[in-house]
């Protein structure tokens, strides 16, 4: 395979042709019109035969001629040899550049040097140096993860077992179903931990493909239908007031963001009523679920976002990654989600705000 030329060598190589082709057209046009000038000048000589002035007239001119060429003789090797240390100067940043990213590791990922950059490469210094943070970020946030569902999961996975060996040591029938449904219930904790974290790991993937305009009401309605029987086990009244909003966004993420706030409503907050309502005002749809139970602190209400982190007041146990789960898909929504007091100062109230369509 032929090698390509490199940059440099393009770049000298066309200025000497420039350089060249100007040199020898103006010297070219010297020439023709010295040898006009001088042809008008002798064209009437005072005595000699016009044959001899023809001869000096055409010596003249060739002297003139060889005169203007003989400079490029000099002028082109010295032109050239200021054009390559130029040229190399010119381009030292790039070679610079080029041995950085080559000698890199896959495993290096701090910035390169950005500093004598030309303008054209600086950009593109610029945005990979910004690609490799984003890459150290969500490797860091992977890492956490894992350490964190790790963790997790050994717990369930520890009270199973504990479970299954008191079932197994147990001799009378009623401790033995006792510690039976208990497995389940860890089964089930176990379960609903793991469906949390595939759907932060679908989350963390990026912004959703089927984004288009949904509204919000029969979301709820549907969300509120499947927690009713929940909510009647637990003593606790479900409600959807009136209202609606358009936004753009996709139906099967916008249900599980509900769902999960639904949820932690009704698992964590120990109220007796939940109201869900939809308004849509500046732009913005405000999907708010509020609740009567026993709140969370001021202190806690920006902790509660992190993974894996459980309120002190919370009177249940749960993954701590219901709404985590609300605010990654609130942001992949162009939307936020806020904390604050429910009804009267009493209870809970989490609003997420949405771009309306």
């Amino acid at each position: 395979m032929r090698r390509p030329f490199s940059l440099r060598t393009r770049l000298v190589g066309l200025t000497l042709l420039a350089v060249a082709c100007v040199w020898l057209l103006t010297a070219f046009a010297t020439w023709r019109e010295a040898r006009h000038e001088l042809k008008e000048l002798l064209a009437h000589p005072p005595s000699t035969s016009a044959a001899h002035f023809a001869k000096e007239r055409d010596e003249v001119a060739a002297e003139i001629a060889e005169q203007l060429l003989k400079p490029m003789l000099y002028a082109l090797p010295a032109l050239a040899l200021l054009l390559v240390i130029a040229i190399g100067y010119a381009l030292a940043p790039l070679r610079q550049l080029a041995r950085d990213v080559e000698a890199r590791a896959a495993d290096r990922l701090d910035p390169l040097p950005d500093a004598s950059l030309p303008a054209e490469v600086a950009p593109l210094v610029s945005r990979l140096n910004s690609l490799f943070a984003d890459i150290v970020r969500a490797l860091d946030n992977e890492r956490r993860f894992t350490a964190d569902a790790s963790h997790e999961l050994r717990t369930p996975l520890a009270a199973l077992k504990a479970q299954a060996q008191v079932a197994l040591a147990a001799v009378d029938h009623a401790e033995r179903q006792h510690a039976l449904e208990q497995i389940i219930a860890g089964c089930d904790r176990a379960t609903h931990l793991v469906a949390q974290l595939l759907t932060l790991a679908r989350l963390d993937a990026g912004t959703p493909q089927t984004m288009q305009q949904v509204a919000l009401r029969p979301i709820a309605e549907a969300v509120l239908a499947m927690s009713a029987g929940e909510a009647i086990e637990r003593g606790c009244e479900l409600s959807l007031r009136e209202g609606d909003a358009r936004v753009q966004g996709d139906a099967l993420l916008l249900e599980v963001l509900l769902r999960n706030l639904v949820d932690n409503a009704l698992r964590h907050s120990g109220a007796t009523r939940v109201d869900v309502s939809i308004e849509a005002a500046d732009k913005r749809a405000a999907l708010t679920v509020s609740d009567n139970g026993c709140g969370i602190a001021a202190d806690q209400r920006e902790r509660v976002r992190q993974r894996f982190y459980r309120s002190a007041s919370t009177n249940s146990s749960g993954s701590g990654l219901g709404l985590s789960i609300v605010a990654r898909i609130a942001e992949l929504h162009g939307g936020t989600l806020d904390i604050g007091p429910g009804p009267a100062d009493t209870g809970t109230a989490l609003r997420v705000l949405l771009p309306v369509v």
